[in-house]
């Protein structure tokens, strides 16, 4: 082990740095939009119903009081889940287990698993044309094509290669595959990345897209999630590792700061031990 590290993005990263691509409104109609296709960790919310412009003191009242109380309810569902670790593996109708994830290959035998987030933590992808886009991909959004434009974080080709090398390596976005895909056949040049989860495998809580580990089918003292959205790993903050927001930076180096840390957690019994508290006061691993 090299030494004492820390995780870089651990002492700016707070669990209210939700950037704006990962959040959206109420919903309206009409075709998908970006936020619709791309990254986000909070799923649309249904449009309200028309103004009670009837409503007096009283009655308003009487539903800030119900609003309240059902936060608390979510509230404390939101402390169970966490204090649970999660929903856990999800079961079919017979009662058997389905984990998202496939048994451990051979190959990957004895590794932990590292679970990358996809938009703004490796790529930054736009609807509006992008001068020095890496690469574009086409979208098909209700029987029109869109080409969204994709540009890399500095450091991400290294940064795949070498994960791959010491990893299970899994990418779990709240995108849609119908975009996700595409990128990720053109990002994963080393073809490191065993798995691939989207949106449809994120559990909706509280209006949030979170990464529900427990259901992943791996021991959650061996996996860890990177993800510039707190509110994605909300059940698993002590497996988190932070990172912040990437839109266009070409002088950003958090990719390749993680990796000799990386390199060093791979090697721990429990990664609970090292990360716990990450997103409050850094935590090193002692050689």
């Amino acid at each position: 082990m090299s030494g004492a590290v820390v995780p870089p993005g651990s002492s700016f990263v707070s669990p209210h740095d939700v950037t704006p691509s990962k959040q959206r409104g109420a919903a309206g109609g009409g075709a998908e939009s970006e936020s619709d296709v791309a990254d986000s960790s909070a799923p649309a919310a249904s449009s309200a119903g028309g103004d009670d412009d009837g409503d007096d003191g009283a009655d308003e009242s009487g539903s800030e009081l119900v609003e309240d109380y059902l936060d608390d309810e979510e509230l404390n569902e939101e402390q169970r889940l966490i204090a649970a670790g999660g929903m856990g593996i999800p079961k079919d109708e017979f009662g058997n287990e389905r984990p998202l994830l496939v048994p451990l290959s051979q190959q990957d035998s004895g590794r932990k698993c590292l679970v990358l987030d996809l938009d703004e933590t490796l790529v930054h992808s736009s609807f509006k044309m992008i001068q020095n886009a890496d690469f574009i991909v086409p979208v098909e959004i209700e029987g029109t094509v869109h080409n969204v434009y994709v540009i890399k974080r500095p450091g991400v080709d290294e940064f795949m290669r070498l994960m791959g090398q010491i990893y299970e390596v899994v990418v779990f976005t709240a995108s849609l595959s119908k975009y996700a895909d595409p990128v990720l056949d053109i990002l994963d040049i080393h073809r490191v990345v065993r798995h691939r989860l989207f949106r449809e495998s994120c559990y909706n809580h509280r209006g949030n897209y979170v990464k529900d580990l427990s259901q992943l089918g791996r021991p959650i003292g061996e996996s860890i999630i990177i993800d510039n959205s707190p509110a994605s790993y909300i059940f698993h903050p002590n497996n988190a590792v932070p990172i912040s927001s990437w839109f266009n930076d070409p002088h950003d180096t958090e990719l390749t700061d993680l990796c000799p840390f990386l390199a060093d957690l791979c090697d721990v019994h429990d990664v609970r031990a090292v990360l716990d508290g990450a997103l409050a006061a850094p935590v090193g691993i002692e050689g």
